[in-house]
């Protein structure tokens, strides 16, 4: 047994930054830390101690180099699933049956797939919302740091939405652009008053 790793899945940040990324399905670093409300150096330094471990990967995402989307490797998803199982039999919600966790079926999959994409716009749907509201709302003018703090908010959460976008099914790629429209509206708004 590897103590080192197994000592990191045992505390609780650790656990909820891989529990993050198993739900979503692979992310960002800064959409983990604001998820798991915690801040984005210390997220990004447990996923470096994960990555050691061979539980995470950093994959670039599109031609922008600096932008890197945190995947769970196989041994990673072995072991959310095997986190998951344990908070369930912890929160009294499962008995435990040995040797059951980390088999999924497709089907099964298919239908966690949708459920996440559907959890997920909804969470997306809410920080847009909020983000709009803190930054904009009843605002004359913004300066040029509220400009590029609104940008740097919403920016994971449309790289999210265009991975939606891109491998959902059609409800969710309908309800992704939608959301996608209401970032453009912000950003509008955005530059508006920037005046």
């Amino acid at each position: 047994m590897d103590n080192d790793a197994f000592g990191l899945i045992l505390q609780q940040k650790p656990a909820r930054v891989l529990l993050a990324v198993s739900r979503e399905g692979g992310t960002y670093a800064s959409v983990i830390s604001r998820e798991i409300e915690s801040t984005f150096s210390h997220t990004t330094n447990i996923l470096g101690k994960l990555e050691e471990q061979g539980i995470v990967m950093f994959e670039p995402d599109g031609s922008d180099n600096r932008v890197k989307r945190v995947e769970l490797t196989q041994k990673g998803e072995a072991t959310a699933a095997l986190v998951e199982e344990l908070s369930a039999v912890l929160d009294g919600k499962k008995t435990g049956n040995k040797g059951t966790a980390g088999k999924k079926t497709k089907k099964a999959a298919s239908k966690k797939d949708a459920r996440n994409f559907g959890e997920k716009l909804e969470m997306i749907k809410a920080r847009i919302e909020l983000i709009s509201g803190e930054e904009l709302e009843g605002r004359g003018r913004i300066s040029q740091d509220d400009y590029v703090r609104i940008g740097r908010r919403l920016g994971p959460y449309r790289r999210e939405l265009r991975k939606i976008i891109e491998t959902g099914g059609k409800g969710d790629v309908k309800k992704a652009g939608g959301l996608d429209g209401e970032i453009e509206k912000v950003f509008g708004e955005r530059e508006r008053l920037r005046g």
